[in-house]
């Protein structure tokens, strides 16, 4: 097994890093506030408690990559690549986060309220107990997603395919859903959850 580099409070404020190659290393408690980030790539790199205040991420690609209990403020996410990577517990206010690929990636307990995602495919991703409420999401894809336990007061589905979606009740009376794609499933659950009576 390959040795894990263990890096805990160090500050990279303003630190210029682009286009570096990080592999199996662990910070913790780490400050990159306002660092050159772009292009960066990360495979099995684990962040915790990790600061990105004004940390330009953007053209980065992570791999296996887990960013838990961080701060993403103002941060530039666009043209982005996230695959099997973790954001449990991180929080986004006002960042740059489209256009980005993200594949199986797990947002449980994530704070991505009123974040604009337009656009973004989320298929087979979780977002368990994040929070949504106000997020703008039209035209995502979120086929085969996990939402439960999301809050999704004013989420913005408008245009959305939510086929597959794993999603509480709450969702269908919460959520701004103007042509959004459901399936029949679904359709039962929605009609349910607006006090509607489904018979043969």
């Amino acid at each position: 097994m390959d040795a894990v580099d263990e890096v805990v409070g160090e500050d990279y404020s303003e630190a210029r890093l682009t286009g570096q190659r990080w592999e199996n290393r662990h910070f913790t408690d780490c400050t990159f506030r306002d660092a050159d980030l772009g292009e960066l790539h990360t495979r099995s790199v684990v962040f915790t408690r990790c600061d990105f205040t004004g940390t330009d991420l953007g053209d980065s690609v992570h791999a296996l990559t887990a960013f838990r209990s961080c701060r993403f403020t103002r941060t530039t996410l666009w043209h982005s690549e996230f695959r099997g990577c973790s954001f449990l517990g991180s929080e986004f206010d006002q960042c740059r986060m489209r256009p980005m690929l993200v594949e199986e990636v797990d947002f449980t307990l994530a704070s991505l309220g009123g974040a604009d995602l337009r656009g973004v495919d989320f298929t087979d991703c979780r977002f368990r107990e994040a929070n949504l409420v106000r997020t703008d999401m039209r035209k995502t894809t979120l086929c085969s997603a996990d939402l439960f336990g999301a809050r999704t007061g004013g989420v913005n589905l408008d245009d959305a395919d939510l086929r597959g979606a794993h999603v509480g009740a709450d969702l269908w009376t919460t959520a701004s859903l103007n042509r959004a794609r459901i399936d029949l499933t679904q359709a039962v659950a929605y009609a349910a959850a607006h006090g509607l009576l489904v018979e043969n």
